[in-house]
Order: structure tokens, then C-alpha cells, then sequence
């Protein structure tokens, strides 16, 4: 037996996919509240329920006294299942560097390959930026993030670059407890000396180059977050400690 919830979520999908294989874009035309109910064979109310969370999930815009239209694409569905599904898992930042490490790579060799001009400024200007800033702990990692994205958005993929900008809320967490490691460990500089071979592999536009250098980077940055997690597990035991076990007899 079909649910009110069922024919709603029925209804929802029905128009995704009508708008998936119809190939339309932002702002055409969907049909009216009334022709859908016709075309669906379901109540108003529902067909309204339906409209009213694919606009909450940005899939259509809905004005007053005119059809529904394909809402703007953007990235919000994304960052929030991202975040959501990062902070589920046990290890978050090291569970974030396994996600962020291909799509990081993939971005650095396509951005090689296809930034134009303006690109290249972008992405020299950002690491500029951050050797301005080297020794503020708090702006650099700041710039960190903006590079990151500047990369992907040279690569003209815009599924690439919303699935790299998903996580920068949780990136930016995770910079800031490196940046605090470094600091504690004597270790910063080594981070904007990889970050100028990665923008120095893209301005030359050499793919390969650029890929070896975003991996190598992204590798140490997973060593610093598995010693951060080690020290902070460390430190958790420290405060406390296991109970003893009873004495035997």
C-alpha cells in the first residue's frame, strides 16, 4: 500500500528524473502544479509536498504565481552529505585525506593541462599570498584552503570543483591542527615549499609534474594528521588511564 510519504518521494523522483531526461537547464520550465497532478495521477497537496523539497534541495525554484522552474545548480547537497558522512566515521581527518587525496591530484594535473591565463594569476597570486603570511597561523591556513580552490576551479569541471569545495569547512579544521603540530614540531615552511612546486608544475603546465607534486604534498600533510591523531589519543590515555586489573588470588 503506497504512503502519502511514498507518493511524495514517488512524485520527487518522477520530476528529477523528467528534468534529467529532458536535459534541462537552470531556470526552463517545468510543468504546473495542475499538469503534474494530471500526469502523475495524485493529489495537489502532494504533487506540493514534492515541490517544496526539491526546492529545499535547490532542484527547482518555485515563484509566487508561476510555474516551477530548474532551480541554479550548486555544490549544497554535496557539502552537506560530505560533512555529515566525514564526521560519522571514526578518524574523520585521516578518513578526509583519503577522500580529498585523488580528487586533489586529479585537479592539480587537469589544471596544468587547461588553466588559462587569468587561471594561472589566480593561483600564482594565492600562493604569494601565502608566503606573505607564512608565520600567521592564523590567515595562512586561510590562503591554504583558497589555493586548494583555485586549483579546481582552473580545471573548468565543475563537478570537480564542488566536490573539492564540499569539504573545505572540514579542511579548514584539519589545517589549523596541522598548522598547531607544525608549530609545536619546527616544521613550518616545509608546506609553502610544496605548495610553490605545485604552482610552479601548473604555471609551466607540465601534468605530470604538477600531479607528482600535489601527491607528495598531500602525503606529508597525512603523515602530520595520522601523528596529530597519535598525539591526541596520547594524550586522551594520559588523562585516562586504563583501570587497573584486580590482583590475582
Amino acid at each position: 500500500m503506497l504512503t502519502r510519504e511514498t507518493l511524495t518521494r514517488q512524485a520527487f523522483d518522477a520530476v528529477v528524473t523528467s528534468i534529467v531526461d529532458r536535459g534541462l537547464k537552470p531556470g526552463d520550465a517545468l510543468p504546473s502544479t495542475s499538469e503534474l497532478t494530471e500526469q502523475f495521477g495524485i493529489s495537489r497537496p502532494v504533487v506540493r509536498e514534492a515541490l517544496s523539497a526539491l526546492q529545499a534541495c535547490g532542484f527547482v525554484d518555485i515563484r509566487n504565481g508561476r510555474n516551477p522552474v530548474v532551480g541554479k545548480l550548486d555544490g549544497r547537497l554535496i557539502e552537506m552529505f560530505m560533512v555529515r558522512a566525514l564526521q560519522a566515521q571514526q578518524h574523520p581527518m585521516t578518513r578526509l585525506m583519503e577522500v580529498r587525496a585523488p580528487l586533489e591530484i586529479q585537479a592539480a594535473r587537469l589544471a596544468a593541462e587547461r588553466a588559462d591565463e587569468e587561471s594561472i594569476g589566480r593561483i600564482d597570486a594565492s600562493n604569494a599570498r601565502m608566503a606573505q603570511t607564512l608565520h600567521n597561523k592564523h590567515e595562512y591556513p586561510t590562503h591554504d584552503t583558497a589555493f586548494h580552490v583555485e586549483i579546481a576551479k582552473a580545471t573548468n569541471n565543475q563537478a570537480l570543483i564542488w566536490m573539492i569545495a564540499s569539504i573545505r569547512t572540514e579542511l579548514m579544521t584539519v589545517m589549523f591542527a596541522v598548522r598547531a603540530f607544525r608549530e609545536a614540531n619546527g616544521l613550518v615552511g616545509q608546506e609553502q615549499d610544496q605548495h610553490g612546486e605545485i604552482a610552479r608544475a601548473i604555471h609551466d603546465r607540465n601534468p605530470a609534474a604538477a600531479a607528482a607534486a600535489m601527491d607528495a604534498h598531500l602525503k606529508t600533510s597525512l603523515d602530520l594528521i595520522q601523528q596529530v591523531q597519535n598525539s591526541t589519543l596520547m594524550h586522551t590515555a594520559a588523562l585516562w588511564p586504563a583501570p587497573a586489573e584486580p590482583a590475582a588470588g
